[in-house]
């Protein structure tokens, strides 16, 4: 089931030219630490970064050549290629870095967020605007936050953030039945 467009992983150095995740991950987590799923982790540029934050680091990611970079790179990090591993109720924070927008089984991942996250939990988005950004995904598949939140339908944006010039960053918390 899983096409992917060709992941677009820019080199390391050009995209830390405008997107630096130590000059923002602090507002995101304010000083708190937990449990963290990099879904989506591609080759790990946001692991390092992550790693300060997290008591537990699961990257998720179904290129298991990705994975295994990463692995390398990260030696405590929890490699996986499916959610299906982690139990339910026991993590804090999942973050969707560039990632969401590629994945084809959208439905599937939303329910699996819901069942790993805890009722606290809170789903980081970080994700390229949808408009013509001269680089990066093609508009055709980028998505918005309207689109985010059709998926997301059972959370609420707590609080929107500017990760880059050319992304948007959205924190979502459950919606309280």
């Amino acid at each position: 089931m899983h096409h992917h467009h060709g992941h677009y992983y820019p080199p390391e150095d050009f995209r830390r030219t405008f997107e630096r995740p130590e000059e923002f991950l602090p507002e995101v987590f304010e000083g708190k630490k937990g449990v963290i799923v990099d879904y989506g982790c591609g080759n790990g540029f946001y692991a390092k970064y992550l790693l300060e934050y997290a008591t537990k680091l699961y990257c998720i990611d179904i290129n298991v050549i990705a994975l295994e970079e990463v692995k390398k790179k990260f030696k405590s990090v929890i490699t996986l290629t499916s959610p299906k591993e982690i139990p339910d109720n026991t993590v804090d924070f999942v973050l969707f870095a560039n990632s969401f927008h590629d994945m084809d089984d959208k439905h599937d991942v939303v329910n699996e967020v819901k069942r790993i996250l805890k009722n606290d939990g809170r789903v980081i988005i970080i994700d390229w605007k949808k408009e013509n950004t001269g680089f990066g995904p093609p508009l055709s598949i980028r998505m918005d936050e309207k689109d985010y939140m059709k998926w997301f339908s059972d959370f609420i944006v707590e609080k929107r953030f500017t990760p880059t010039p050319y992304h948007f960053g959205l924190i979502l918390k459950r919606k309280t039945s």
